[in-house]
């Protein structure tokens, strides 16, 4: 037996007590082997996972999807008393809300939990929509969310705090908020506008318009608005909906990539030629889209899209069992490509009569 026949979690816990006694660069010069199966553990703890939040009112399960090679995990998070929701983030923290709207900050991956301030008593809203699609983030400082209009910010620590109005508007659409290196920037998908709000101050500090762009000639191609941001640039992704019925991308259909400099956003979007992104994948849910790098260890493919979502579906033997499917697309920039990933464990996993939304998390915060 080599050190590549054992489960990569023992071979690093191995590892961690070997370093402790051991001159780890003469032991990894005589054991190669280890060296490689290390770097294939850590390799995949850089892979996104989806929380699948699957609810009904006697149990709530959490569990984690893995797009590189369809295993599914229970995931350790404190049991849910009644319906709640669950929207993860690329930087491992997960956000909870309760039926009461009360909300905590939960990292599944380390056992840690911060109290927030129960949210307003609107986010309630017509048979909890409002809370399904609710958007949000973190800065090391504060939590910023939307209901779909409007911004709320929360200071931490959240114990004894409240929610407060954010930004010069509260009718603005918002359809996704991401925090990076102390902004927050604010997504209004129909519009494709940007807004940039200082996470110190929660004042607006800049305001990107649309880039240009034709729409499609069909109603159904009608396009999605995704913003990423990734070291220092903003990338606005402009995409038709991914579906299967119909071939999109040979009908009419859309993909662009719009690039701006965030220390300089007064200079607008250019258009990225080829609209590529490169040795990276881009992972999209309804909260927001970020990039990982695509290696060969970490099963993510380059250049491509993974988009999570669901939907509501009827059982026909029944007719009124209504219950919720989670899905994952994928689309190949190279040639425009659509592929399902929606079968084998993630076909098994469904949510309850009131669905919600997958949201894609890091297995380890960054």
């Amino acid at each position: 037996m080599s050190w590549s026949d054992l489960p990569a979690e023992l071979v690093a816990g191995i590892a961690d007590r070997i370093t402790e006694h051991v001159d780890l660069a003469r032991f990894r010069s005589v054991c190669p082997s280890w060296r490689s199966a290390s770097a294939e553990h850590a390799a995949r703890r850089r892979a996104p996972l989806l929380l699948l939040p699957s609810q009904s009112y006697s149990r709530a399960d959490r569990r984690l999807w893995s797009p590189a090679d369809d295993s599914i995990k229970e995931t350790p998070m404190p049991a849910a008393c009644g319906r709640s929701f669950l929207f993860a983030s690329p930087r491992g923290w997960t956000l909870g809300v309760a039926n009461d709207l009360s909300a905590t900050l939960l990292q599944p991956f380390t056992g840690a939990s911060e109290s927030l301030p129960a949210l307003p008593p609107f986010f309630h809203g017509e048979y909890e929509k409002i809370l399904r699609d609710m958007v949000w983030d973190r800065s090391p400082g504060a939590v910023m969310i939307s209901p779909g209009k409007g911004v709320f910010f929360c200071k931490l620590p959240g114990d004894g705090g409240s929610w407060s109005a954010a930004g010069s508007s509260q009718t603005a659409a918002v359809s996704s908020i991401t925090y990076d290196d102390g902004t927050f920037y604010l997504l209004d998908g129909r519009a494709r506008r940007v807004t940039a709000v200082d996470a110190a101050t929660f004042a607006v500090t800049a305001v990107v318009e649309p880039p240009d762009l034709v729409s499609p000639r069909h109603a159904w191609c009608t396009p999605e608005s995704t913003l990423v941001v990734s070291s220092g640039e903003l990338l606005l992704i402009v995409r038709t909906h991914l579906l299967f019925q119909v071939a999109p991308y040979g009908s009419g259909g859309l993909f662009k990539v719009f690039r701006a400099d965030s220390r300089g956003l007064a200079a607008g979007w250019s258009e990225v030629a080829g609209g590529g992104i490169g040795n990276r994948a881009l992972f999209v849910d309804h909260l927001r889209g970020f990039c990982v790098e695509a290696g060969g260890l970490n099963g993510v493919r380059r250049n491509c899209v993974y988009v999570a979502s669901s939907h509501e579906m009827v059982n026909d033997d029944y007719g009124l069992d209504v219950y919720g499917r989670y899905t994952v697309s994928v689309l190949d920039l190279d040639d425009l490509t659509t592929q399902d990933l929606s079968y084998g464990n993630l076909l098994k996993c469904m949510c309850g009569r009131f669905w919600q939304w997958p949201s894609w998390i890091m297995p380890s915060p960054h």
